[in-house]
């Protein structure tokens, strides 16, 4: 049995894997408690499990922090990005500066939709990635999520203070805030939203044809009213990534290399 980890900027994702499916999900949030989120994934973790496949954007401690809790239990493989995977080339001139989220989604939309695919991560940044139905990862983009956007507002201006989620998209001119709140919550989600709609139309364009568009992340509930585009949501993209890479190692086994 394998175990597939996304840890993001603020939580640890994992499920297992047999071969075939995702199962038996869990999540952790670390932020300002990494060594009690992981000491809550190391409980969870079955037995039987062992290698695990890994995705890391929270740094080095958090990486030493994961082999250590794991010990000798398993394998830990931590995945990184490359300039070619599964068919899809990467645009970035140095792979490593993207970040194997954004890379694992791409991996995972390309395998998906068989063709054109754009990939929205909403979470403490929001990203978005795009890649042409030849596998050319065509680039990206990453913003800030809507309480950065309010956070920023609020550290370098007076009389703002803090911004609570906006909530359902206001239909007509409800979109205009009518107190600081909503003025600041509505125009954090039009300029995240309002990016995400031009960049998949200018890969549509680009394409001839709509790139179909996936949407995860711990923001993602939030935003999705807000697009213009039609997403469809796909939680587990990432560890679905992973599983590509879990299957190859399966088959290079079988192989005896």
């Amino acid at each position: 049995m394998q175990a597939l980890v996304d840890i993001g900027n603020t939580r640890i994702k994992w499920a297992l894997y047999d071969g075939k499916r995702l199962g038996q999900h869990g999540n952790a949030v670390h932020r300002d408690v990494r060594d009690a989120a992981l000491q809550t994934f190391a409980r969870t973790l079955p037995t039987d499990v062992t290698r695990l496949f890994v995705a890391n954007v929270a740094g080095d401690a958090m990486a030493q922090g994961l082999r250590a809790v794991i010990g000798s239990r398993a394998e830990v493989e931590f995945v990184a990005t490359s300039a070619e995977r599964f068919g899809v080339r990467c645009a970035y001139a140095e792979p490593q500066r993207l970040g194997v989220d954004r890379w694992l989604g791409v991996l995972a939309a390309y395998r998906r939709a068989a063709g054109a695919a754009c990939v929205i991560q909403s979470g403490t940044a929001v990203t978005f990635d795009a890649v042409a139905a030849d596998g050319e990862h065509l680039g990206g983009l990453i913003l800030p999520g809507a309480r950065l956007l309010a956070a920023a507002l609020d550290r370098s201006t007076s009389n703002i203070g803090a911004t609570p989620p906006p909530g359902a998209a206001p239909k007509g001119l409800a979109l205009l805030g009518r107190d600081t709140a909503a003025a600041v919550g509505h125009g954090a989600m039009l300029a995240i939203s309002g990016a995400l709609d031009r960049a998949v139309r200018a890969v549509a364009e680009a394409a001839g044809v709509a790139p179909r568009v996936y949407l995860l992340g711990g923001d993602a509930a939030e935003l999705a009213p807000w697009l213009e585009t039609k997403v469809e949501a796909r939680a587990d993209l990432v560890l679905e990534g992973l599983a590509l890479f879990s299957a190859e190692r399966a088959s290079l086994a079988k192989k005896g290399r």
